[in-house]
């Protein structure tokens, strides 16, 4: 018995180091992002934006401009997004665009409800869309509606994910938000939809911006008592060797034996550029960030935005230490000076590298904990949090 668990344990963690590879292969390729329309046909209970939907759809000669300035930088793979994309009503007419432009792969990330209609997916494919990501938070109608608040979404959404798996050439994916709703049936929706046909998951966890704050005690959920929902989840990876599983804007801390699953940190620029005008204002003009404060323990941002505060104030910011239990060479610590406007990338840069460390749970326990900065992220993500070891007494 035990020789067959060690295999099972060394055959996942191969797996494991295999899947890494192709999560950073695939993050780390140049995507560029473009907001079509500011308006949905569902109204979820934790949209991030809903105070940004007015309704309205960009125009064509602003949507030309963006795909240009995306190639202008290095992007070959574009990303349409909302609102809800497909709502625009020369979305096929763009969807071509982005081809002659030079967009080797367009993606769509929806609700999908416009491709229950056939002849409209159809027509999508052949001018372009290589990949479909349907935002599908339950795999029951009552589970579903609850928190897309639309009578009859369900239903349409399911026709067009049928419809898309149909189509061979065609990638296709699901994203589901996980929160105090769906949480415990999450095992539950990904199996369902496994069965029909899908294989990757990318699971994000709410932010506290739009309607998820708004009604934050309907979305926000303790991770202690989710996690053994969530694992479940997770070791769906393991369980079904062609399932690809992502986390999106997770607590990293909680995924200690999950680490393959720990967000690539190249997507906090994704992050910081759509919440540009945000720190844009607190840095020329000493506005403080408007969702500082209460929401902070809620976002994934929140050392960052710290850290950015403190940069502001002091003009200087020095790298964190390495954790005592790693008996890291001691090296004169890397510091960020701004003496001037700050460069929020060039900060981000440095916060990547210097700042942006993690603590495993089990440090709670240890005695150097108060005095232990934990680890960078890229050594947690590629070695594991069981580097660091708890440190009962002082010699130990």
């Amino acid at each position: 018995m035990r020789n067959i668990l060690k295999d099972l344990a060394m055959k996942n963690s191969c797996l494991s180091e295999d899947r890494t590879k192709q999560r950073n292969k695939a993050s780390e390729k140049k995507k560029y992002w473009l907001r079509l329309t500011n308006a949905c046909n569902n109204n979820c209970i934790f949209c991030l934006d809903n105070e940004l939907q007015n309704g309205t759809c960009r125009s064509l000669n602003e949507i030309r401009k963006e795909l240009n300035s995306g190639i202008r930088g290095g992007a070959r793979k574009l990303i349409l997004s909302g609102g809800e994309p497909t709502m625009h009503p020369e979305f096929l007419e763009i969807v071509s665009l982005a081809k002659a432009t030079g967009y080797n792969e367009t993606q769509v990330v929806t609700n999908g409800r416009m491709f229950c209609y056939r002849d409209f997916l159809e027509n999508a494919v052949k001018n372009g869309i290589t990949e479909i990501t349907f935002s599908i938070h339950g795999h029951t109608k009552s589970l579903y509606e609850r928190q897309s608040r639309v009578k009859g979404s369900y239903s349409q959404v399911l026709t067009g994910l049928s419809n898309a798996l149909r189509i061979k050439r065609l990638i296709v994916n699901i994203d589901v938000v996980i929160n105090r709703i769906n949480y415990k049936y999450l095992e539950d929706i990904l199996r369902h939809f496994i069965k029909l046909g899908v294989g990757e998951f990318d699971l994000l966890q709410a932010v506290p911006f739009g309607n998820a704050w708004e009604n934050r005690s309907k979305v926000f959920y303790d991770f202690k008592k989710a996690m053994p929902y969530l694992k479940k989840a997770f070791n769906l990876q393991y369980e079904f060797s062609d399932i690809y599983i992502w986390t999106n804007r997770f607590p990293a801390q909680y995924l200690e034996g999950f680490e393959e699953l720990i967000q690539h940190p190249i997507k906090l620029y994704d992050e910081i550029r759509g919440r540009k005008y945000i720190f844009k204002r607190f840095i020329e003009k000493n506005k403080i960030m408007a969702c500082y404060g209460q929401r902070c323990k809620y976002c994934f941002l929140e050392n960052f935005c710290t850290d950015l505060i403190e940069l502001k104030e002091k003009r200087i910011i020095f790298a964190r230490r390495h954790a005592f239990c790693l008996n890291s060479n001691l090296e004169p610590l890397a510091r960020f000076k701004s003496n001037s406007k700050i460069n929020i990338v060039n900060f981000l840069n440095f916060y990547i590298k210097h700042r942006y460390f993690l603590k495993s749970l089990r440090c709670n326990n240890c005695r150097c904990c108060k005095e232990c900065d934990g680890a960078p992220i890229e050594l947690i993500r590629n070695k594991g949090f069981r580097i660091l070891e708890r440190i009962n007494k002082i010699g130990n």
